[in-house]
């Protein structure tokens, strides 16, 4: 397996390359992303109040302790409630961060399977790897109980040769024709409402989250997280986040700014999606909300 880093901004993102053998015994190989969880590494991962806070030998130190303690357990439960106790909070929770977000990546993917390949890199596996900080305790390893918290989880998703939808303008593999950037902005905007409408909603939607395969010039959907909430308050949130806008507005600014472009957008309504909703269940506001439908709502 051959690895080139593209970039550890949220977690680490590498280019691999993978070797096998058909049924029939015919060698193969292709390009991948392997994404990792860990908490040593992401600038995203490693923020408190607002501040990098890099990982360091000490505070691999204080981490192992907590491990040890059998004080990470019930950290994480309690960060996940949203309520922790002040002699763990300032634990490395980064680990708890990673435990979310590879669930919340991978049941995205789950929940969207019809549309890998599609609108989304396709899903190839998830992977467990034990990357322990050198000098390790052995015991921290071998107990089942501690070796978790010392694990990375990753997936390996398809590689999709393209460009970021925010360099449309200024990537030699974009189209040169102008008049191909209505359909792409437009088919950008229709992707993030169709995965909207499944359950999945992104809470950080910009142009930079989509990548443009540049062959086919089809857009992708990357990266996602998680939420629970009922069928209304989503659809709310729908509302308010307006992704679609975040994704057409900008796109159509930067290209009017840069390139003198008009481009005419359509945008679905989810204003009347969502009051259509409360109509059929007969709530007119937040307030008057007794309904719950379960959804899983997992945020990018």
């Amino acid at each position: 397996m051959t690895l080139i880093i593209h970039g550890v901004t949220i977690s680490p993102v590498l280019n691999v390359v993978l070797f096998g053998t058909t049924e029939l015994g015919t060698p193969f190989h292709f390009q991948a992303i392997l994404k990792l969880y860990d908490h040593r590494f992401g600038e995203h991962l490693r923020m408190r109040h607002w501040k990098h806070v890099p990982h360091t030998a000490a505070r691999e130190a204080d981490f192992q302790s907590y491990v040890r303690q059998g004080k990470m357990g019930r950290f994480l439960h309690r960060k996940e409630e949203d309520s922790y106790d002040n002699d763990i909070e300032d634990a490395d929770d980064g680990d708890g961060d990673c435990e979310r977000s590879f669930k919340s990546e991978t049941e995205a993917y789950e929940r969207l399977k019809d549309l890998q390949g599609k609108l989304i890199p396709r899903m190839f596996a998830h992977v467990r790897l034990v990357m322990p900080f050198p000098d390790t305790p052995r015991d921290l390893l071998e107990s089942p109980e501690t070796a978790r918290f010392l694990e990375v989880k990753g997936v390996i998703v398809d590689f999709i040769r393209g460009y970021p939808l925010s360099q449309r303008h200024t990537d030699h593999r974009a189209p040169q024709n102008v008049e191909d950037w209505q359909d792409i902005v437009q088919a950008a905007v229709d992707a993030v409402h169709e995965i909207d409408s499944r359950g999945v909603l992104n809470r950080d939607c910009s142009p930079r989250n989509m990548v443009v395969d540049f062959r086919t010039q089809t857009p992708f959907i990357i990266d996602f997280a998680n939420h629970d909430d009922s069928e209304i308050e989503y659809w709310e949130e729908v509302v308010t986040t307006n992704n679609e806008g975040a994704i057409g507005a900008v796109m159509t600014q930067k290209l009017r700014r840069l390139k003198g472009l008009e481009l005419a957008i359509q945008y679905a309504n989810s204003e009347k999606i969502l009051e259509e909703m409360k109509r059929r269940k007969g709530v007119k506001s937040s307030k008057d909300r007794t309904d719950s439908s379960g959804w899983k709502i997992l945020h990018f």
